[in-house]
């Protein structure tokens, strides 16, 4: 258990490891998972230390990066042929 602060350095203190962990907790948040879905649809979170883990990354970077540069061809492309809707 630990002690509770007592003066204006120790609260000041207090602040900075809220402030650290929350910064901690951000940059944790922002990181890449890979999620991996059962037959059911239920989700399990590949540990970033699992064999594969690092691959299983990579593939679905390029997958989303394909998608966007698709995307984006497809919208371009349909702009001009279709009519605009009024």
């Amino acid at each position: 258990m630990k002690e509770k602060r007592k003066g204006p350095i120790s609260i000041a203190g207090g602040l900075v490891d809220s402030v650290a962990a929350t910064v901690r907790r951000m940059q944790r948040d922002r990181e890449p998972r890979a999620l991996a879905y059962d037959p059911t649809g239920y989700a399990r979170l590949i540990q970033p230390e699992a064999r594969g883990h690092e691959r299983i990354l990579q593939i679905a970077e390029s997958m989303v990066a394909q998608a966007g540069s698709d995307g984006a061809a497809q919208s371009n492309e349909e702009a001009g042929t279709r009519p605009k809707k009024r």
